[in-house]
């Protein structure tokens, strides 16, 4: 497969995976109080974050029962409260750029204090899929380089599913998934409609590139992807009787080499 993403990073990014690439002085030493989702936590000094990198997997799609329902990766929220356990509570917090989401939210990249990178961990465990925030940056190297490792060798809800669903077994969504998918499929027509773009695919879902999000996809010609086979990760939801995943991280579209 071919990332998207070698057209956004410059010569001289690097992914920053490890505590001590990182100046002291722009980390914050803290202690957790609670998860209260599976992606954000409340800290003892009262604080709420949301931990970059990390996203629950969406289910299975019902017209897939034949493969191994072995259930891995759906509770996040379990193995995260296990991982700050095991580390006593205590993270070690980089903010996000920007500082804070739409919501107003505080947003994190978070280690293990002494220890990995927090959500790289358990992605590479096959627990939890890769989300970055909205503007890309070095480090999200590190959340989907940790799950090419886990799909690579099998782990957790890789398992027990393909590496990406073929479109075809998706139906057309009545709500919003709760977690995100990599699904498979040709790109049979694409809409150039100023400012969005629109990729439809041999299935029941499109694959929008929205103009606030077209910026990181500046050296991309959307009608190249004409008649390729691609790989998107996100959440589906319900869109004009089709379905629809928003991309807005080049990490997040792959092209299948012919």
């Amino acid at each position: 497969m071919v990332a998207l993403s070698v057209w956004l990073f410059a010569p001289g990014a690097a992914a920053q995976c490890a505590l001590e690439d990182h100046d002291s002085r722009d980390l914050q030493r803290v202690t957790v109080e609670r998860v209260w989702a599976p992606d954000a936590l409340e800290l003892e000094d009262g604080r709420h974050i949301r931990l970059l990198g990390l996203a629950p997997a969406a289910a299975r799609p019902s017209v897939a029962p034949h493969l191994l329902p072995v259930g891995f990766g759906l509770d996040l929220h379990g193995a995260l409260t296990e991982h700050l356990r095991s580390a006593e509570h205590r993270l070690v917090l980089l903010p996000g750029r920007p500082a804070r989401d739409v919501y107003g939210h505080l947003r994190m990249h978070a280690w293990i204090d002494d220890g990995p990178l927090l959500a790289a961990s358990l992605i590479g465990q096959g627990l939890a899929m890769p989300r970055p925030g909205p503007e890309p940056g070095p480090l999200d190297e590190c959340y989907y380089g940790a799950e090419a490792a886990a799909r690579e060798e099998s782990r957790g809800l890789w398992l027990e599913r393909p590496a990406a669903f073929p479109v075809g077994w998706l139906d057309p969504p009545r709500e919003r998934s709760q977690g995100r998918l990599r699904v498979q499929g040709e790109v049979i027509d694409v809409r150039v409609r100023e400012p969005h773009w629109v990729l439809v695919l041999d299935g029941p879902v499109d694959l929008l590139i929205s103009g606030g999000d077209r910026e990181f996809f500046e050296d991309l010609e959307p009608r190249s992807l004409l008649g390729n086979t691609v790989v998107a990760r996100g959440a589906v939801y319900p869109w004009r009787e089709r379905g629809r995943m928003r991309i807005r991280h080049p990490l997040d579209l792959e092209v299948i080499d012919p």
